[in-house]
């Protein structure tokens, strides 16, 4: 079967602002060194990342006809991935984070109707022929297509012979946390999230708890650490890793590009012990760069640092 994956989530641009001395206070501007204008959103970034590292990507997704959505498609071409599938809005505005980039964390203002408003109507997948693995990505953003995940999903599988299925949720902007989500976590194959998520869906004190909890739903889960690395569960088995010394520039879509990685190697039907290295390894390589997907010197290393991975 052919190496690809579809993605399914949010596409946006991200405008990022890096090296801030300050944090932002009413009425008061702060200034920051540098800025730069990149593929954004969580499913665009996997998409792009994911592409680069050589698997045939599709992503599906919403964005206007303005400059912004054309912006977009142009910079997924160059990464090569496939956005055939993208539905475009002739009158509405493409979606747009601003990041506000610190060492340790960020902020980050959206504005994402449009992203949200994406359903299973708008979802053409039928004549893409031999997906390996579909990936979803901010399902908390994903307004309309939350009551009909399950029902996405099944359609896949009735159309794609042994399909896998992986799911990031990323952050919750309304901070509610549902249990409906449980609802998903029975239908996929893989879980990735950070050490925040993972606390927040399942309500308990510590990621080890997490991490159990969760694996009781998904047979491959992930959560994401930040600067403690991770850690992950296929059944009985545990696994964990430090994060990898970086010279450090920017986080924002660190957490898009560990989960491109992980996925690369499960494509690859690499083991998950090599997956999750090659997944630590395209983390850290993210925050040696500007923006989420960064530039195209960023993959010339890491393609040869993924390669000698055993």
């Amino acid at each position: 079967m052919t190496k690809s994956c579809l993605v399914i989530g949010d596409l946006n641009v991200d405008l990022v602002l890096n090296e801030l001395k300050d944090f932002p206070e009413l009425g008061k501007e702060i200034v920051a060194q540098n800025h730069f204008i990149d593929i954004g959103g969580s499913g665009g970034i996997f998409s792009a990342v994911l592409s680069e590292l050589g698997i045939n990507t599709y992503i599906i997704s919403k964005i206007g006809s303005d400059f912004l959505g054309q912006f977009l498609i142009s910079k997924l071409k160059d990464y090569g991935v496939n956005t055939d599938k993208l539905v475009i809005k002739e009158s509405d505005e493409t979606g747009i984070t601003i990041n506000l980039s610190y060492k340790k964390d960020k902020y980050q203002i959206s504005s994402l109707n449009l992203v949200g408003s994406l359903s299973l109507n708008d979802i053409a997948f039928q004549n893409i022929k031999d997906i390996r693995h579909v990936h979803f990505s901010s399902y908390y953003i994903m307004k309309n297509l939350k009551a009909d995940y399950v029902k996405l999903i099944n359609n896949i599988k009735k159309n794609y012979n042994n399909i896998t299925i992986s799911l990031d949720t990323n952050d919750d902007p309304e901070d509610r946390w549902g249990e409906e989500i449980y609802r998903i976590l029975g239908n996929i194959d893989i879980f990735l999230a950070n050490k925040k998520e993972a606390l927040k869906i399942t309500k308990e004190s510590n990621t080890g708890d997490a991490l159990n909890r969760l694996n009781k739903e998904v047979k491959v889960v992930v959560i994401k650490l930040g600067s403690e690395g991770y850690i992950a569960r296929d059944g009985e088995n545990y696994y964990s890793g430090d994060q990898l010394s970086v010279n450090f520039k920017d986080s924002t879509g660190a957490g898009d590009n560990f989960d491109a990685g992980f996925i690369y190697g499960f494509i690859n039907n690499y083991n998950i012990k090599k997956s999750l290295k090659i997944a630590n390894i395209v983390g850290a390589k993210s925050v040696k760069y500007i923006g989420g997907v960064g530039n195209k010197e960023k993959f010339f290393g890491l393609k040869k640092l993924v390669r000698k991975i055993d």
